[in-house]
């Protein structure tokens, strides 16, 4: 996962597809109101963020050839790492939901459910509690958790 300078995020992953590297850059359609009009813009889930799929040699390749990456999320000296798993489910949440968010706080260990209905049936993940109503969510490592709203009845218990 790369921090990307500061609205910088559409033209480094511009930039990343042109050169062939593999990348998401998760983006959610939402409608922005002003006082004379509504406009459906693309808005960032994370914004200074793009999650990139690479080796080392790659990354560091990146790195020397894009100033406006700033540098890699990374603990203890090792880059950060999204399993494909997790990945995945965070892509379908992005892009089936419009409430989908992510969270920096740690969230309390809570039961392992499977959704049985809707755009995210077949998903394994962790139930909690956010904000006193039930919600999906995603743990995403060093990143935190991304939580979406659903429906308690769609889920049963693994």
């Amino acid at each position: 996962m790369a921090r990307v300078a500061s609205c910088q995020e559409k033209k480094v992953a511009e930039s990343l597809s042109g050169r062939g590297v593999e990348h998401y850059l998760p983006v959610r359609r939402e409608v922005r109101r002003w006082s004379d009009r509504r406009k459906v813009v693309d808005a960032l889930v994370l914004p200074r963020f793009i999650f990139l799929h690479c080796t080392n040699a790659e990354r560091l390749e990146v790195l020397s050839r894009d100033a406006r990456i700033r540098g890699f999320l990374s603990l203890d000296g090792k880059p950060s790492v999204v399993r494909d798993s997790e990945m995945d489910a965070f892509r379908r949440m992005v892009e089936q939901g419009s409430g989908v968010s992510v969270t920096q706080q740690p969230l309390a260990p809570g039961d392992r459910v499977r959704v049985l209905d809707g755009p995210l049936a077949g998903l394994e993940c962790e139930l909690v509690s956010v904000g006193g109503g039930r919600c999906l969510a995603v743990r995403l490592g060093l990143l935190g958790t991304a939580t979406m709203d659903l429906d308690i009845q769609t889920v049963e218990k693994i």
